[in-house]
């Protein structure tokens, strides 16, 4: 018989380090059927899960010994649910969606400061060339200057 739960996880450090993609892991090793798992409040994730008593059981055991490195995790809050659980394919196709929007925005962030790296790296380039440059006129000028003091030229 299908089982229907709830788990809040409370932590100062349970969201943005793939948190809810460790889960959908567990989930889908432990065999269940039903699995949505989101961000709320800025310091918990909700999931809600289906699946048979045995496979829920042992998920929710996972979730009590194992958490993704880097986690603080504060305390776990199990129910029973009585509603509608998005079957665990359904949410992995959103969810990938969802992570590949946000690893195209961060790449895209990475490609502005790269930009911006480059055009800093450019300008120093610049500047070292044109003080060189100077340094290199100076010595050549010493250098005649020394030549003609000394009548080799």
């Amino acid at each position: 018989m299908a089982v229907r739960r709830r788990l809040l996880i409370r932590g100062s450090r349970v969201q943005d380090i793939g948190y809810r993609m460790f889960l959908l892991n567990l989930a889908t090793e432990r065999g269940l059927t039903g699995f949505r798992a989101r961000n709320v409040d800025g310091n918990a994730v909700e999931v809600i899960y289906e699946g048979e008593e045995e496979a829920v059981l042992g998920f929710e055991d996972d979730v009590r010994r194992l958490a993704p490195e880097g986690a603080e995790v504060e305390g776990l809050e199990f129910w029973d649910y009585e509603g509608p659980v998005p079957d665990i394919e359904r949410f992995r196709s959103h969810f990938a969606t969802l992570q590949l929007g946000k690893i195209i925005e961060v790449g895209l962030a990475m490609i502005r400061r790269q930009d911006e790296t480059i055009a800093e790296i450019r300008a120093l380039s610049d500047a070292v060339t044109g003080l060189l440059d100077e340094r290199l006129r100076k010595l050549e000028e010493d250098v005649r200057e020394i030549k003609a003091r000394l009548g080799l030229i």
